[in-house]
């Protein structure tokens, strides 16, 4: 009898351990640094700008710089999952966006025509990067910066290096980047719909763990079925494609296009993406990561002007906060994986999640970032990143 009520009280783990446990695994959540740096920072541009930043203006201002980027970033983001680079995101958006300012002004074709031919522009252009990599098996750091070169050569050599102009509809306009509510743009609301599908397809889809696996090993990846040059196609389709979107919203918004539109944007989405908790080696990673890591961004370009601080204060605090992600999401990870699981459980254990369900009835399973099950809130399980 006393046996019996010995082990009954090991199996009913204290709710504080069990709480520690659930800590313990959201923190191993590639989410959870990009979470921390915007909160700070919000908290620091508040105090510094006590009468300026925490309004609504500048949470206007913020989205509208988060929104554009972010749609390119998220692009980036899956294809570094999927273990590669592409550096030619930029250009091939300024490129996109003359398909689109040349349909609608010389050849007068309508908005939801011009639109979706600059996308599948942008996309033929990720094809062409992602045909090279597969085909010639080079880095493809290396294709995409050489391209990059290419796309943006044939911009110049497009527009003469003199903007181009298009009377825009007003109709379209408002749809692309209009106002939305309260004065934030509609570039917010196809930001938000294209990071909640791209979450869907990384975390709900078989495609989506097709991209992980091709991340984390190729080799094993091929050995288990994954087309995994398929894969590398598509996911450069799909970057070019985002990209190609902001650039059509761009347009919409200054009805221009130039030589030079979207130039270095390709490294502000890699800043982005490493905000956001991916990691360069890739198969681990986060779409929402990267929709607090475009707004962690938007927030430093704004708030450094309302602080009143000199211009190259954006690309210096940029990139300490890079490196500082990069250099706490490692240790972070690597904290937590070798950490043990409260309360005597093994780790993922049947008993440990179970404990976790019990103490708190509102939650439901996902995984963490080693692929196990691990217990979450059910009204965030569709956010989860395996």
């Amino acid at each position: 009898m006393a046996q019996g009520s010995t082990e009954s009280a090991k199996a009913a783990p204290s709710r504080k351990a069990v709480y520690g446990e659930m800590a313990r695994r959201v923190l191993l959540r590639p989410e959870a640094t990009a979470l921390a740096a915007a909160l700070a920072l919000f908290i620091i541009f508040s105090i510094l700008s006590p009468q300026l930043f925490p309004t609504k203006l500048t949470y206007i201002s913020f989205m509208s710089v988060a929104a554009e980027l972010g749609i390119v970033s998220i692009g980036v983001t899956l294809l570094m999952i999927g273990g590669h680079f592409d550096l030619s995101v930029g250009a091939a958006l300024g490129l996109s966006s003359y398909v689109a300012v040349v349909l609608m002004r010389d050849y007068a074709a309508p908005p939801i025509l011009a639109a979706p031919a600059a996308v599948i522009a942008g996309a033929a252009l990720g094809a062409i990067n992602g045909a090279l990599v597969v085909r010639f098996r080079i880095h493809s750091f290396v294709v995409t910066l050489g391209t990059m070169l290419i796309w943006r050569g044939v911009l110049i050599a497009l527009t003469g290096g003199f903007p181009m102009t298009v009377t825009m509809p007003s109709g379209f306009k408002d749809i692309m980047s209009g106002p939305l509510l309260s004065g934030f743009r509609m570039s917010m609301f196809w930001f938000f719909l294209i990071g909640a599908a791209g979450t869907f397809l990384l975390t709900r889809t078989r495609f989506g763990n097709w991209i992980q696996a091709r991340g984390q090993n190729e080799q094993a990846a091929r050995n288990l079925g994954v087309p995994v040059d398929r894969v590398t196609i598509i996911l450069f389709m799909l970057t070019s494609a985002l990209g190609a979107v902001a650039g059509v919203i761009q347009v919409a918004r200054f009805s221009s296009v130039d030589a030079l539109r979207g130039e270095g944007m390709e490294l502000q989405a890699v800043a982005v993406t490493v905000i956001g908790g991916t990691l360069l080696s890739g198969g681990y990673g986060s779409v929402i990561g990267t929709i607090l890591g475009a707004v962690t961004f938007g927030m430093i370009q704004v708030g450094l002007v309302l602080a009143g601080a000199p211009g190259h204060f954006f690309r210096t605090l940029t990139g300490v906060i890079v490196v500082g992600a990069v250099i706490l999401n490692t240790a972070v990870a690597r904290r937590m994986a070798r950490s043990k699981p409260l309360a005597g459980f093994r780790r993922s254990s049947e008993a440990a999640d179970a404990a976790i369900l019990a103490a708190d009835p509102g939650v439901s399973r996902g995984k963490d970032a080693e692929g196990q099950a691990w217990p979450m809130r059910a009204n965030s399980a569709k956010e989860s990143a395996p």
